[in-house]
């Protein structure tokens, strides 16, 4: 059978095929002799059924079967070189006997982009800078997770933010009925007895007070639950957050040799090293969008798709991380613009890399991708083995060798492009990093598995396996 190529836009291939009306008869009769093999029709042995009976009945069926898997096998024969994005659109004839079988498929491909000019791009850097107030900050932090609670000791009132010891006693029909007895409140909003805080504090130890509360519906006192009472609570002890002051025996248990100073000064680096990071991931944006604004295009929709998907399953995945149901996302009209708006900077930027590292033979070797695995273990404390299998069973080595070879290429640009200092100015390139973080795959997470295909379009060609790709 015969077929020919065109390429007819920069994203766009049609691949036409003639099935001369041999095969199609061969395939038909094939087709009904088996059909005649299977089905019981009264009147009639299995196997001797006439074929004008099965054609009345089943002929409109057999022959969208034989024209699907005609399409299917010839599709799959020649497509194996073709690297296609998405679902491919077919329109055919219809199939009758007699007659040549035609039919074409159009498929979405990368197109052929040619990157000039990317060497000495100027990018806007904001040089980081860390001040002793943000190193303060730091300290404080660290000093927090050392605090511990201490009993207050003089006669003071429970203040807000405390924790008080308590017994909490429901009064009800004359009678007094104690509820909770040793239970420790914090007065800055308990969310296990969220509505008795108001009554503890101004209470010395010792004291009680008595009021009407609206006990919360995911309080602790479950037989009160969402019920309005009269509660008396009475303090039995005070408890505060003691935050130790830096000294040079706390910074040693910090794990900081060396004193306050030694802390302080490492501190001062691991900020500056997360700055400095911080600013190049802007730096990096800005390049991106200079590249952007420098070469005109068209994007495959079908890419842009696969970014748009990848950028909701991230958002999918970090709801799920806040404790929010991923199910429950909605969007808005105007958000599904903006994170498509995302989705094509992300899709245009991939192919702006994409064509730096092959014309400057940027690679990604076995050893980048264990090293990859590795991080990877280390941060979830699974061994790497686990890690390895995990993307070779969703076929996903594909998408994470991807991934490094966009991030070292866009590496690659940045050690070569003009860093200008806007320190102090303002700086609009938030909205297009957060683009490109989103939009990215998580690199720990491997693809969902695609959905099926529609019986009607051909399938995706299998190839051989040094060249198998994650779908997109």
């Amino acid at each position: 059978m015969s077929h020919q190529v065109d390429q007819i836009s920069a994203f766009q291939k049609r691949l036409q095929f003639s099935v001369p009306s041999a095969e199609v008869d061969k395939k038909i009769n094939e087709a009904f002799k088996v059909l005649s093999n299977r089905v019981n029709i009264p009147g009639f042995r299995r196997g001797k059924v006439p074929r004008k009976v099965l054609d009345q009945r089943f002929g409109r069926q057999v022959r969208g079967d034989v024209a699907s898997d005609l399409i299917n096998n010839e599709f799959r024969l020649a497509a194996l070189d073709i690297e296609f994005l998405g679902q491919p659109e077919v329109d055919r004839s219809d199939l009758n006997e007699g007659t040549d079988f035609n039919f074409s498929i159009t498929l979405q491909v990368k197109p052929a982009v040619e990157v000039k000019d990317y060497t000495g791009v100027k990018v806007d850097f904001p040089v980081p800078t860390v001040t002793e107030d943000q190193v303060d900050l730091l300290v404080q932090r660290r000093l927090q997770g050392q605090a511990r609670l201490v009993e207050v000791e003089d006669a003071r009132v429970v203040a807000r933010g405390d924790l008080a010891l308590t017994e909490i006693v429901l009064v009800e029909g004359g009678e007094d009925k104690t509820i909770e007895s040793g239970t420790m409140v914090n007065t800055a909003g308990d969310r296990y007895y969220t509505g008795i805080e108001s009554l503890l504090v101004g209470l010395a130890k010792g004291e009680s007070a008595t009021g009407t509360v609206t006990i919360a519906p995911n309080a602790g006192m479950e037989s009160l639950r969402g019920r309005t009472v009269e509660l008396r609570v009475k303090v039995l002890g005070i408890q505060v957050s003691q935050v130790p002051e830096l000294t040079d025996s706390v910074a040693a248990e910090l794990g900081y040799e060396g004193g306050v100073d030694a802390m302080r000064a490492a501190l001062r680096m691991e900020e500056e090293s997360r700055a400095t990071e911080a600013s190049r991931n802007v730096a990096r944006v800005n390049l991106l969008q200079k590249l952007i604004a420098g070469h005109s295009f068209d994007v495959p929709p079908a890419m842009v798709d696969s970014h748009l998907q990848l950028l909701l399953e991230e958002l999918r995945i970090q709801a799920a991380y806040r404790g929010r149901d991923p199910r429950s996302i909605r969007y808005s009209e105007a958000q599904m613009a903006d994170l498509r708006q995302r989705a094509e900077f992300a899709a245009r930027a991939s192919l702006l890399l994409e064509g730096v590292a092959k014309s400057e033979g940027i690679d990604i070797t076995n050893d980048d991708l264990e090293a990859k695995y590795q991080e990877i273990a280390d941060m979830r404390g699974q061994r790497v083995e686990a890690i390895r299998g995990y993307f070779a069973k969703d076929n996903a080595v594909g998408e994470l060798k991807k991934r490094l070879l966009e991030e070292r290429t866009l590496d690659w640009l940045l050690e070569r492009a003009e860093l200008i200092d806007v320190s102090g100015t303002d700086n609009d390139a938030a909205p297009a990093l957060d683009a490109i973080e989103a939009a990215a795959p998580a690199a720990e997470a491997a693809p969902e598995a695609a959905p099926a295909e529609a019986e009607a379009a051909p399938e995706k060609p299998k190839r051989k396996a040094k060249a198998k790709k994650t779908e997109e």
